[in-house]
């Protein structure tokens, strides 16, 4: 579905669900990138429209974006913002109107290519039902590699590679009609993981899940990250899914208005608030007590922030 722009991104929205649905006592910091390796994924100036007869609706406007081996990038921003329309660039489900996006040095324009293009890039969406093409969840893994040809001996090893990375390994016999919605949802993941893509994009896939089930899935990303070494690019509007990040872009009305780290974009107020986001509880309270006068650093966490308020004397 195409994103509806917002009618300004300054707008007061009603603010984010805390703490039944924080992440911040889970989540590591991200152990950053080496600057010297070339972008897997490049995006310079990218520009897209969405056009229905005479009507036309921006869904990004000169973007530019670069997505590292083994980094989690996070694409943060409210409903209508772009970033979804941002996540479909990225893997040449959508090409640009201008500008240009490439994966691993290959344009994502060329029809040619796009084959190449999507089996390095893996794309899981909002809603897992959407992506379940078998009654048995070991068919639905075989699913991708069996259309890339693989030989049937290493689909046997993908599947439970795949299976075993998502902690879905023993639901492998049965069908995903009995599971939950992160149950699900890792499963999506496993499919995708089975095609061997270098970097894997989560469309909103937390949205429709629990508390638990969201947490499922921010663990199973940082296990990508961490121990397999993948790229992982999450596409939320969860603040609190960010703080694990190395690199966030923070959209609104289409334009990417702040990107770094999550502690640079999240000190940055005036950009979360264009953005019409609320801060996470722990950075939230640290700024507000600093403005109170008190000697208070900022806390991404609410461990950092047990610390700076145990420091003060």
């Amino acid at each position: 579905m195409n994103e509806e722009k917002s009618d300004a991104c300054g707008k007061e929205t009603a603010p984010l669900p805390e703490k039944e649905n924080d992440f911040t006592t889970e989540l590591p910091s991200g152990t950053g990138t080496p600057s010297d390796n070339a972008p897997v994924i490049k995006a310079e100036g990218v520009t897209y429209s969405y056009r229905s007869g005479e009507q036309v609706s921006r869904g990004v406007t000169g973007v530019s974006v670069e997505i590292y081996p083994g980094e989690f990038v996070v694409i943060l921003g409210r409903n209508g913002s772009g970033k979804s329309t941002l996540a479909k660039l990225l893997n040449g489900f959508l090409v640009p109107d201008e500008g240009v996006v490439t994966v691993n040095g290959t344009d994502t324009a060329d029809d040619d290519k796009i084959f190449k293009v999507r089996s390095e890039v893996g794309m899981v969406f909002q809603n897992p039902d959407n992506q379940m093409v078998a009654s048995v969840i070991e068919s639905d893994v075989a699913f991708g590699p069996e259309n890339l040809g693989v030989p049937r001996e290493e689909i046997e090893t993908r599947i439970t590679e795949a299976l075993e990375i998502v902690g879905m390994e023993s639901y492998r016999k049965g069908s995903p009609n009995r599971l939950s919605g992160g149950q699900k949802q890792r499963i999506a993941i496993a499919a995708i993981l089975a095609m061997r893509p270098e970097v894997i994009i989560l469309d909103e896939s937390t949205a429709m899940l629990d508390p638990k089930g969201r947490r499922e899935i921010m663990e199973t990303i940082l296990k990508l990250k961490n121990e397999k070494g993948m790229a992982v690019v999450l596409i939320t509007h969860y603040m609190d899914e960010a703080i694990g990040a190395d690199k966030i872009y923070l959209m609104c009305d289409g334009e990417a208005i702040a990107s770094g780290s999550p502690r640079e974009v999240f000190s940055n107020e005036e950009a979360v608030r264009l953005a019409g986001l609320e801060l996470p509880v722990a950075a939230r309270v640290s700024l507000n007590l600093k403005k109170a006068g008190l000697d208070v650093g900022f806390a991404l966490t609410d461990e950092e922030l047990a610390e700076e308020i145990c420091a003060l004397k």
